[in-house]
């Protein structure tokens, strides 16, 4: 275990980042070395906030020696560009989801880590709620019996209003259209609750309203987990409603929109979690907590906080580079089933990429 780190640094300070950056403050580890964001008044404002010692507009900054980990927050197409240098400069890396516009892209940040030795992960929000930890328990234990079925729709309407210039917009630097954007949060989430992987898809995508942007605004899939699962992902820019749904031979689960939503519920016998505990007939019911409370909290389930401590004790992180390439993979083969109109192996993706 490394008693201390030498400093932390976040390139990109904007959008998800506002949510969690203070985390970096107040690890008592680390000191917060350096901010980074494109907007020269945003670095400097944030560095002022949070007691930052330096603030830059040039993310390579963050390959100074003092500097031993760094969360890139940035649009999806500069992935792989800085993750790839500061790994091969020796740094710990976090990223925001989906590792990299292209499944190519995410296996060479992949082969960077492992030549570096360093620890990589990818940051997903959903796994900030504490009770996706107590379903997961549930999983493990029986308490669904054996889990069959997933449903999840991950939606809003944000594409009916994304400028045209924004890179959100974009195809080519997002990697995609609404599904790679959005359902990644669940497909992820059923992979991290059943512990197996989606082995093959067969996709719908389409762009139907929103011409403003590149890839699809509406999509949905059928999986196939390796335990012989089934499941149905859809996602849309065009219209609202999320939710995510097990099904076992003893009980479901339905997680009424994203972290910190609403969950109910009915499973076999009793359980008793950190935040989840259920009645002797196994009903139980959470009300919403608000998911902005959850993100940058500092607590156990702070995924930022957790990625630090990892790299600190020497551990894994919850989401390794290679769960995050792989979760891109399942993305492409929904487009390619969509386009082709036949089942898309994902071993078929990932090896194509190599």
């Amino acid at each position: 275990m490394l008693e201390n780190l030498r400093g932390t640094a976040l390139i990109g300070c904007g959008g998800m980042a506002s949510h969690y950056r203070g985390v970096y403050a107040r690890y008592p580890h680390a000191p917060f070395q350096l901010v980074v964001d494109v907007a020269a008044e945003v670095a400097q404002r944030v560095a002022a906030e949070l007691g930052v010692a330096r603030w830059s507009t040039d993310w390579r900054e963050a390959l100074a020696d003092d500097i031993d980990v760094v969360d890139i927050s940035t649009p999806n197409h500069l992935h792989e560009e800085q993750a790839v240098a500061l790994l091969e400069a020796g740094k710990h890396v976090i990223l925001q989801k989906p590792l990299a516009p292209s499944v190519a892209a995410c296996q060479r940040i992949v082969a960077a880590a492992q030549k570096s030795g360093t620890t990589a992960g990818v940051y997903l929000s959903d796994l900030e709620d504490p009770a996706v930890w107590d379903l997961r328990a549930m999983v493990a234990q029986g308490h669904l019996g054996r889990v069959t079925g997933i449903r999840a729709r991950y939606a809003h309407r944000g594409g009916l209003t994304t400028a045209p210039s924004a890179w959100r917009g974009s195809a080519e630097k997002t990697g995609g259209g609404s599904f790679i954007q959005l359902a990644i949060h669940h497909t992820n989430l059923a992979s991290f609750l059943l512990g197996e992987e989606i082995v093959s898809v067969m996709g719908y995508a389409k762009n139907l309203m929103c011409e403003n942007i590149g890839g699809d605004d509406t999509a949905a899939c059928v999986a196939e987990f390796s335990g012989g699962a089934i499941g149905v992902f859809e996602s849309a820019w065009n219209a609202e409603g999320t939710c995510f749904q097990l099904y076992g031979s003893e009980g479901s689960v339905t997680i009424h929109g994203t972290e910190g939503a609403q969950l109910t519920g009915r499973i076999r016998g009793q359980f008793q979690g950190s935040v989840l505990q259920t009645d002797p007939e196994g009903n139980f019911t959470r009300p919403a907590v608000g998911g902005n409370t959850l993100r940058g909290s500092g607590g156990e389930f702070d995924q930022h906080l957790a990625f630090l401590e990892s790299v600190r004790h020497g551990r894994p992180p919850v989401v390794p580079v290679e769960v995050g390439c792989t979760d891109v993979a399942v993305c492409k083969a929904v487009v390619r089933s969509a386009e082709t109109g036949r089942r898309v192996m994902i071993q078929e993706i990932l090896e194509e990429a190599l």
